[in-house]
């Protein structure tokens, strides 16, 4: 999911190398971060496990240019190998705005291969991503070695949707540059889709890595030229309701009910002593009687002012509380 920091003027688009343990996901990692310009890369971060790891660092690719007056930060991940790490792997896949899978070529990991395409499948549903919607990158890594699939084997079983893909060795560094720069364009069309932006890419790029020589120079139409980027206005939505106080109107009718039922218990006395008795003992025991109910009620309602005091506090705290806040939050 793009974030936009209206506050930096930057855009922050999430990739994530997902594939089978010792598949190379690392290597392109490190690969990536050792040829990209110092001046613009963050530093790599590693997220050691007991068997595996989850590296990270981002990038501000200059000759992207720029989203209007908003530069283009990539931030590129991976996810841990080993199966047992699975929420790992969920988490880090959250808000991913494109994905490499990067498979081993060996054909003792055919096996490896599809389960983890499959549980990449299943992480992205859980995150609310959909695999035929963003971007999708396959790299075939390891071609230098013995006992490989074909690449049409490879496409058959992990890519029957034709997704882009490259073969790699990334342990030389062969394939990772094209993988990313694939990623990056296809992810940079998504946005420009998905939020209606268009991207305009500068004239200043970026000096590539070695290549061999071609006939003749191929126009990438994921390079082509946008018009005029446009970005939505911000729009201003009233911040969630602060929580409220407790609830003291059951308290204070409860307090009422009682205060009545005094009143009744007074007016039945003055009532019973004013009238003529002759059983004097009687009537002492019916007064005493309606005192202790007095005493007891006039207990009760002592207790019921202290809960209600209480809760007149926790309300003033709530509202002082409320004071502080901000009223107002600021989307994108």
């Amino acid at each position: 999911m793009a974030l936009f920091n209206y506050a930096t003027k930057e855009i922050t688009l999430k990739i994530v190398y997902y594939g089978p343990g010792l598949s190379g996901k690392t290597t392109n990692l490190q690969h990536l971060h050792s040829v990209l310009s110092p001046e613009r890369r963050g530093k790599l971060l590693s997220l050691a496990t007991e068997a595996d790891r989850t590296l990270f660092f981002d990038f501000m690719p200059v000759e992207l240019g720029k989203i209007k007056d908003f530069s283009i930060r990539f931030q590129l991940y991976t996810v841990p190998g080993q199966v047992r790490y699975n929420a790992t792997r969920k988490l880090v896949l959250k808000g991913a705005d494109g994905v490499v899978l990067v498979a081993d070529s060996q054909r003792m990991m055919r096996e490896q291969n599809s389960e983890s395409l499959a549980n990449m499948k299943e992480n992205l549903l859980a995150n609310n991503l959909d695999l035929a919607d963003i971007p999708v990158v396959f790299q075939y890594n390891k071609r230098d070695l013995d006992d490989i699939m074909s690449v049409d084997e490879l496409n058959r079983e992990l890519n029957p949707n034709g997704f882009p893909y490259f073969e790699a060795v990334a342990i030389d560094g062969q394939g990772v540059r094209e993988t990313f720069d694939t990623a990056t364009k296809l992810i940079l069309k998504y946005i420009s889709r998905k939020h209606r932006i268009d991207v305009k890419l500068t004239e200043k790029v970026e000096k590539p890595l070695p290549a061999p020589p071609v006939a003749e120079p191929v126009v990438d139409p994921l390079l082509e030229p946008i018009v005029e980027p446009v970005v939505e206005p911000p729009v201003y939505r009233p911040a969630p309701a602060e929580p409220r106080g407790p609830d003291i109107t059951p308290f204070l009718k409860d307090i009422t009910s009682t205060l009545g039922e005094l009143r009744v218990q007074i007016e039945r006395v003055e009532k019973s002593v004013s009238v003529d008795n002759r059983d004097a003992h009687k009537e002492k025991v019916r007064y005493d009687l309606a005192v202790q109910k007095f005493d007891k009620a006039m207990s009760d309602i002592r207790s019921k002012q202290e809960k209600l005091m209480s809760m007149l506090q926790e309300i003033k705290a709530s509202i002082d509380n409320a004071k502080t806040k901000k009223r107002w939050f600021f989307f994108g």
